[in-house]
């Protein structure tokens, strides 16, 4: 995506600076800080880490997850079709993907972090 470093799973979806765009805006859209990943068992592990309360933490496990495979799918698009697609709207389309997953999964009418308030974000 970059081309600044041999394309392996692990740059492709976390280390890079066009995959590190998409997941600072990610972090944005979530209101978190974040944490120094390289790798993608790094982006797993940190998922542990994400609060008590286990509502929170699916919807932080299927947004991480739909961002791992949103920036798959960018990869190919550049690659297939030769159509790169900025990290803005690589980060819209993992809010769009992430909401209808969420939603159809979980029941839940839309995702807005304020009114999970009760929930800790770290233990």
């Amino acid at each position: 995506m970059c081309n600044e470093s041999e394309e392996g799973s692990d740059h492709v979806l976390v280390d890079c600076t066009y995959a590190r765009s998409v997941l600072e805006g990610v972090s944005r859209w979530c209101n978190t800080q974040l944490v120094p990943l390289h790798t993608v068992k790094d982006v797993v592990d940190s998922i542990s880490q994400w609060g008590v309360c286990k509502k929170r933490r699916k919807i932080i496990l299927a947004i991480y997850y739909g961002t791992l495979w949103s920036i798959w799918k960018s990869r190919n698009e550049k690659v297939f079709k030769k159509n790169r697609l900025p990290p803005d709207k690589v980060t819209d389309i993992i809010k769009s993907v992430v909401y209808l997953w969420v939603k159809n999964r979980e029941k839940i009418d839309r995702l807005n972090w304020a009114s999970w308030s009760q929930c800790p974000l770290f233990f």
